[in-house]
């Protein structure tokens, strides 16, 4: 189908995701404003063994005999770890960019267009509700390994898969303080750690640490954990302490 635009895309993720694009296009292209794939599927941190394949589908209206038909889908598709895709309409994307900045701006910045119109090129997305939605994300990561921490017990199984398990949420909220502070957001995690530590003068060297351990699947001992949950805990500290000192300046 000539339509579809697919050669900007790494070729692990194009042999992928090529055939579902075609059966969603063959059952109701008519309906469909834009497709996107979003994500780690467009960049280089791309890991067939982990990483899911997220797709965002713009429709005209919502129709449940579509999604009906995504479902059908799935079982076949699913095991390509290609995500349920997200579907939105325009409306529904200007009624919650205040609610999900960050998601918002995450698709914005890391996408490829692979069909139709670009409609995430025009949305915007306002510094306050990031500044808001960083805090809370944040704030609310620091918890979570915290409590995790304490109930694992030690167990390193538990550890890894906590640390591993929630690196990916981070970075959304990086690139948020990066937008904020009007920092260019690289596409790459590599780069968006060392974009922070230029700008912050923070060492984000244990989520590199994450990252490694992550792409050996490895199952580093317990007191190594012990080591990196305590500069987890510091270093996010500092960038939440970053983000509480941000003010948003009157236009």
């Amino acid at each position: 189908m000539e339509d579809i635009k697919l050669f900007n895309l790494p070729e692990q993720t194009r042999k992928i995701i090529e055939p579902f694009l075609l059966d969603i296009l063959t059952y109701c292209k008519e309906d469909i404003v834009s497709i996107y794939v979003t994500g780690s599927a467009v960049t280089k941190d791309f890991l067939a063994k982990h990483s899911d394949i997220n797709i965002l589908i713009i429709v005209k209206e919502t129709k449940v005999p579509f999604l009906d038909f995504i479902a059908t889908l799935g079982k076949r598709y699913g095991k390509k770890r290609i995500h349920a895709p997200l579907i939105m309409t325009r409306d529904y994307i200007n009624r919650s960019l205040e609610v999900f900045p960050l998601e918002f701006l995450e698709m914005k910045l890391i996408h490829e267009l692979v069909y139709g119109a670009d409609v995430l090129k025009d949305i915007k997305i306002e510094k306050a509700d990031v500044r808001l939605q960083c805090e809370r994300e944040l704030k609310g990561k620091l918890q979570q390994i915290c409590q995790g921490y304490i109930r694992s017990m030690g167990n390193k199984t538990a550890l890894t898969d906590l640390f591993v398990g929630s690196l990916s949420g981070y970075f959304p909220a990086f690139h948020g303080i990066l937008f904020l502070c009007n920092q260019k957001i690289p596409r790459e995690k590599s780069d968006v750690l060392y974009a922070l530590e230029e700008h912050f003068d923070i060492d984000m060297n244990v989520y590199r640490k994450l990252l490694e351990i992550r792409a050996k699947d490895a199952y580093p001992p317990a007191e190594a954990l012990k080591e990196i949950f305590e500069n987890l805990y510091h270093v996010l500290d500092a960038v939440i302490e970053k983000v509480d000192e941000f003010e948003i300046k009157p236009a």
